[in-house]
């Protein structure tokens, strides 16, 4: 028998067809919640994640009735995915993970059970949210199931105290210890570089390429951000086009200097105050811009192992996370 496993964020979709826990194919899809968000429906979704199915079936040589389990994780249990559940609350290991799993009977376009892996939150059950402690509330859906799978790949071997950064719309920092997501802090950043791209007069004075990020302007970035404020460091940058002092793509460096550099300078402060033991600092992802979280890393914590990691194969760590939870069972 086969088993399929969805990564599903929220522009994107792949699907892994598994045999005997060794991926045979893969098919992606520029499909996610996004797209279920401006349509107002998740049919968008649904039909785009049976498309992919179906290619995978018909590349090879299967049918439905050979497929075991179909699960999927990420974003597809949010207002605008699938089917809307609640996350669970830390600590999160690999085993509350998967009891945890949601079973959604789709009858629309699979026709059959779908197994949904819940995201995270830190809000504990029966917690009341409010203005005093809403700064210590954060969730995700997707990078739990990729901390988990750090773990089983001795990324993060048990025992071992470490922070997971996952850059993205949002960029989250999730807190690994003993094996288990103990605490998450999320930040708006991808989200933030976007709309300065897009409605403001920077946008026509960045490039639209990853560029790649050199040290030293990444942290006249963060530097100006730190020492001035986001208002004045944004306006600096414009500045730079004003007075023609340097290209557009070291504009990009600069701006994604301002953005990282709040979030590393939240790690710093949980760090110190509150997760002391960390050593080992883990940024998820292959694009240019991520270079910057590690260049302010290595400049404001010296003393911390810090590492940019990928899948290995175009494999995810979160088809590892999925592996891991089926194997406790195996």
């Amino acid at each position: 028998m086969y088993q399929v496993y969805v990564d599903s964020g929220t522009s994107n979709s792949k699907l892994y067809l598994i045999q005997n826990m060794q991926t045979i194919d893969t098919v992606i899809a520029n499909v996610g919640t996004k797209d279920s968000a401006i349509s107002g429906s998740n049919d968008v979704l649904l039909k785009g994640l049976k498309e992919i199915y179906d290619i995978a079936l018909e590349r090879n040589h299967l049918q439905d009735s050979d497929i075991e389990s179909i699960c999927l994780s990420g974003m597809v249990t949010y207002v605008f995915g699938i089917v809307e559940v609640p996350h669970i609350s830390t600590p999160v290991d690999v085993k509350k993970l998967w009891d945890s799993r949601y079973l959604h009977q789709e009858d629309k376009y699979f026709h059959r059970e779908l197994i949904l892996i819940c995201g995270a939150k830190t809000a504990q059950p029966n917690q009341v949210v409010n203005m005093e402690n809403i700064a210590l509330m954060n969730s995700v859906r997707g990078e739990e199931i990729e901390a988990i799978g750090m773990v089983a790949e001795g990324v993060f071997p048990k025992g071992t105290e470490g922070v997971m950064i996952s850059p993205g719309s949002h960029t989250h920092l999730l807190y690994l210890k003993d094996g288990a997501v103990t605490d998450i802090v999320s930040n708006f950043t991808g989200e933030l570089n976007y709309a300065i791209k897009k409605d403001t007069i920077l946008g026509g004075e960045l490039s639209d390429e990853d560029v790649k990020m050199k040290p030293e302007d990444v942290l006249q970035g963060y530097n100006a951000v730190k020492t001035y404020g986001l208002a004045r460091a944004l306006c600096i940058i414009h500045a730079t086009k004003v007075f023609d002092v340097c290209e557009n793509a070291v504009r990009n460096a600069l701006l994604t200097g301002i953005i990282a550099g709040g979030v590393i300078d939240m790690l710093a402060y949980k760090m110190e105050h509150e997760w002391t033991d960390v050593k080992k600092c883990v940024i998820i992802g292959g694009k240019n811009y991520i270079e910057a979280y590690k260049i302010i890393c290595e400049h404001l914590l010296p003393e911390l192992e810090v590492e940019i990691v990928t899948g290995k194969k175009g494999e995810s760590y979160a088809l590892y996370g999925y592996y891991a939870m089926v194997n406790q069972e195996r």
